[in-house]
């Protein structure tokens, strides 16, 4: 019976595997996290904009309202230094997510390696498997020549 082919390092291999899973969830997560900051910043970008509008809309001719200027203005200043946060937030979360790709290629480096050892491994195999097949048969094939010749020179018994 033929021996079944066995990975040595196949536990190995599944660790690289989980590892580079980790790495992945590592990524999306702070891609997600990323995407959550740009839609704040869309956000109070989009509220700056409403703010102007409404402070031009309430600018009439003649009287000013300096209490009503001075929260609009507030809200501005609001408005800005969120936007100022966030984009820093953001700065950081792309630091964090160049170091984090790079141990992802890693992660799949190692792991692509592995699987390379692996795959070369199951090749040498398959060619000592095919090469045994053939000696077997090459053995079986000696063997019935010889027994065919030898019952050709047997007497036959009358």
């Amino acid at each position: 019976m033929a021996e079944l082919f066995t990975f040595r390092f196949e536990t190995m291999l599944k660790i690289r595997k989980q590892r580079e899973d980790q790495q992945k969830q590592i990524v999306s997560d702070r891609l997600r996290q990323i995407g959550q900051i740009n839609e704040q910043i869309t956000s109070l970008q989009r509220q700056i904009e409403q703010e102007l509008e409404t402070m031009r809309a309430d600018q009439h001719p003649g009287t000013i309202d300096i209490q009503q200027a001075i929260r609009h203005r507030y809200w501005l200043c609001r408005l800005n230094k969120g936007v100022l946060e966030s984009e820093a937030r953001l700065r950081y979360h792309e630091a964090y997510l160049a170091q984090e790709r790079a141990q992802l290629v890693e992660a799949a480096k190692q792991r692509r390696m592995l699987e390379r050892l692996k795959e070369s491994q199951f090749t040498k195999y398959q060619r000592q498997q095919v090469k045994r097949l053939t000696e077997k048969s090459d053995d079986m094939a000696t063997v019935r020549y010889v027994l065919d010749r030898a019952s050709a020179f047997e007497p036959v018994a009358t």
